[in-house]
């Protein structure tokens, strides 16, 4: 419902809502991240809402502290936060671990083994790995989402308005399944982003001195290539039969308490929490 509004609009709402109660309300980009943090936050003490985009949800946050409401916060996607440009340091902003909050389920490494063993042939899975140059399928399918993660860094930094929302990884990867065919790869961006000035021999020459300038893959991983690499893999390379939503869903859902204990995100919100005398982490 709230997806929709202005950051005033969405502010009202939560007014309005938090005048029959003493609820805390967690604003969040999408209801996705719901998925993830409900099961793991205590329904009579806090409430997250989804609401229409990270520009939003920051605005409505700020509006609420100009207008000293303290009971709303916000968790946002980290994005190039600490990378391109500094976190915002409000103790009622909290940022996912890594980019964004399927980024953050899926480098749970035991989340991933368990999506596996729901879907994929187990003999079919193994046969697939120890054909390529991966150690595990987690490794595999972070190498899949690091070159896209590297254009959409590219784009961010330099406007280059190259068009990566909803990037089909499917056509990108390449014949056997273990990795990017990297001239797929930069055709298909190129052909994306009719608005992009850059020239194709540039893209390649800026993305090859980004990369060699880059020691941590996972950092530059978005959730939706993660996720996409994943069910393609098991799709085409090991049996499963799960469409890419499910397998999406499913990775979000295995997110355990002992993975919210050790999650920054949810130790922030509970910080937060505790600030109001409440415990907003029912797993802690």
């Amino acid at each position: 419902m709230l997806d929709l509004l202005t950051a005033d609009d969405v502010l009202s709402h939560v007014m309005m809502l938090a005048a029959t109660n003493e609820v805390l309300y967690i604003l969040v980009e999408g209801s996705s991240d719901c998925s993830v943090l409900d099961p793991h936050i205590s329904a009579d003490v806090c409430e997250t809402l989804p609401s229409g985009g990270k520009t939003v949800v920051l605005e409505a946050v700020a509006l609420a502290r100009e207008e000293g409401f303290k009971r709303l916060a916000a968790a946002v996607d980290l994005d190039w936060a600490d990378i391109l440009y500094p976190r915002l340091g409000h103790e009622n902003i909290f940022y996912t671990d890594q980019y964004d909050i399927d980024a953050t389920v899926f480098f749970r490494e035991q989340n991933v083994l368990r999506v596996a063993a729901n879907f994929a042939d187990r003999s079919l899975l193994r046969r697939h790995i120890s054909s390529s140059d991966h150690p595990t399928l987690h490794d595999m399918v972070t190498q899949v989402a690091f070159p896209i993660g590297i254009l959409r860094y590219i784009s961010e930094r330099d406007r280059l308005e190259l068009h990566l929302r909803d990037f089909p990884v499917s056509v990108a990867l390449n014949t056997a399944g273990n990795g990017i065919d990297f001239d797929k790869l930069i055709d298909l961006a190129m052909k994306r982003s009719p608005r992009s000035r850059i020239s194709r021999e540039e893209l390649v020459r800026v993305y090859r001195e980004t990369e060699a300038g880059i020691d941590e893959p996972r950092r530059y991983c978005s959730g939706h290539d993660l996720l996409a690499a994943l069910a393609v893999i098991l799709y085409r390379h090991c049996g499963s039969k799960a469409s890419a939503d499910a397998i999406a869903r499913a990775t979000r859902a295995s997110f355990a308490c002992t993975d919210a204990k050790e999650s920054l995100l949810f130790q922030d919100m509970s910080t937060w929490g505790n600030l109001h005398d409440k415990e907003i982490i029912s797993c802690l």
